[in-house]
């Protein structure tokens, strides 16, 4: 598959050769028109999950915070995360970053901030923070990407999709109603031994003949087509982000939101080369675009009309349009976590920086000398000891129920959650506490990591790397 030039001025990067697929919808005197994402530089080309001996996650074991490395290496999607998953259960299948090497139709998920070191100059951070300390490096994206069905499994996060969809019947009577993160839906749907090769025939059948159709326009038989799939696979996040497409494609923007807002909650969206051959012509992509963006400033109060807009900017990678669809989408519907997570994060990406001349971004080495900031320096938290963390600890989260946290001198640790009417939650394994306060769970395949803080009054909180701004974490209570 071709590489495309830098994102920019036109200026061809080192290993990259010039584009073959078509450029992105003009929008006018936006900067980087014509110009798209390397496909050279996309996380896990040429080294992809499920390819010949490996294990369906990835064959490398990452170095883990607080052992020396802070960051580690799953796979190049995962590339200075601190908050990750490989655990079967968290994921369902075919998680977002495994895609690639399943169907031909997909190109790869989001990359704006990945295979970009912290060597840049000046020195721009992708994610959520500028001028990060240990436990502030995060992946490019949501702290739930890397972590999937966990972050809500273990009692840390909640969700609620504020956009109502029509739901998808599933093979044994069951309903999609895309009030839970796709990766839930993922985790409950998955067979034990794997998806049948029954059920991967009659999916592929289904796939095949509703993208023949959606290139034809054909949208509503696409439609059936795609539902049918889903029905056969409820947890594929491919599926979904499909039918989100066609429900775009159909001028169903309500719907479309209502789909995508639980995928995004758990993965990053597609990228230009999966969008663009799903076309016969970019034409026809870029009229529904400005059609969308017709009926989104003649409905100006209309979040889920801003909430696509943006996810369709970041496919575009517009991403200062992005953020600020986004932001409005935040703003009209004030229960849309997911709108303001993916504000923050188009706006910091848009800050990032570009590789100065003569800097390979994908070398390792010291960042260069930083010229004078006039960012505010942030006052060092002040020092937690081992000792003053020791023992069990609980948080009533709400509603949600009951999350217990036991930590033993023998570096030891138990996360439980208990939900009312929900089965136990509990992973367990060593833990470690690092320079800048950063608390690392380890378990066998999974781990999170974040900062603690103890108040005055001898309680504990604890927030996740990568957690949005404001993100008010759990607190703690001995007991």
């Amino acid at each position: 598959m071709p590489s495309r030039p830098g994102i920019g001025n036109g200026i061809e990067r080192p290993g990259n050769r010039p584009s073959q697929l078509p450029s992105r919808p003009n929008l006018g005197d936006r900067p980087g028109i014509g110009d798209r994402p390397g496909i050279g530089d996309r996380p896990g080309i040429g080294d992809r999950p499920g390819i010949g001996d490996k294990p369906w996650w990835e064959n490398n074991r990452p170095n883990r915070p607080g052992r020396g490395d802070i960051n580690i290496n799953i796979d190049n999607n995962f590339s200075k995360s601190i908050n990750w998953s490989t655990d079967r259960r968290h994921w369902g299948y075919n998680p977002w970053w495994n895609r690639p090497a399943h169907y031909p139709w997909y190109g790869g998920s989001w990359s704006c901030g990945w295979r970009r070191p912290p060597i840049y100059y000046p020195p721009r951070w992708p994610g959520y923070y500028t001028r990060p300390s240990a436990g502030e490096v995060i992946a490019w994206g949501l702290v739930g990407w890397g972590l999937g069905n966990l972050i809500f499994d273990c009692g840390y996060s909640r969700y609620s999709n504020p956009y109502p969809v029509q739901p998808v019947v599933v093979s044994g009577g069951t309903s999609v109603t895309y009030s839970q993160p796709i990766t839930v839906v993922a985790a409950e749907s998955a067979p034990e031994e794997g998806i049948p090769e029954e059920t991967v025939t009659k999916t592929e059948l289904f796939m095949s003949e509703s993208l023949e159709n959606f290139k034809k326009g054909d949208y509503m038989v696409a439609l059936e087509g795609v539902n049918k799939a889903i029905a056969e696979s409820p947890g594929d996040g491919a599926f979904h982000e499909y039918r989100a497409l066609v429900l775009f494609a159909l001028g169903q923007y309500g719907e479309a939101t209502g789909v995508l807002n639980p995928l995004l909650a758990s993965s990053p969206g597609w990228d230009w080369s999966t969008m663009v051959q799903l076309y016969a012509s970019p034409d026809t992509y870029t009229e529904q675009l400005r059609k969308l963006e017709e009926y989104a400033k003649a409905n100006s109060d209309s979040a889920a009309a801003q909430f696509l807009l943006g996810y369709h900017y970041m496919v575009c990678t517009y991403l200062d349009q992005a953020a600020a669809s986004f932001a409005k989408a935040a703003e009209l519907e004030p229960a849309d976590q997911v709108a303001a997570q993916m504000a923050e994060l188009a706006a910091a990406s848009t800050r990032s920086g570009d590789a100065p001349e003569g800097v390979d971004p994908d070398a390792a080495g010291e960042s260069p000398e930083e010229e004078p900031s006039d960012e505010p320096m942030i006052e060092a938290p002040e020092s937690v000891e081992l000792e003053q963390i020791l023992g069990s600890w609980k948080s009533q989260n709400g509603e949600e129920g009951l999350v217990t946290l036991s930590l033993s001198d023998q570096g030891e640790f138990v996360w439980r959650f208990e939900a009312e009417g929900g089965e136990p939650f509990e992973m367990k394994g060593d833990f470690n506490l690092a320079q800048e306060n950063v608390l690392t769970l380890d378990a066998s395949d999974s781990q999170m990591a974040g900062t603690v803080k103890l108040t005055e009054d001898g309680k504990m909180n604890f927030i996740l790397a990568g957690g949005p701004p404001g993100d008010p974490g759990l607190v703690f209570e001995k007991g």
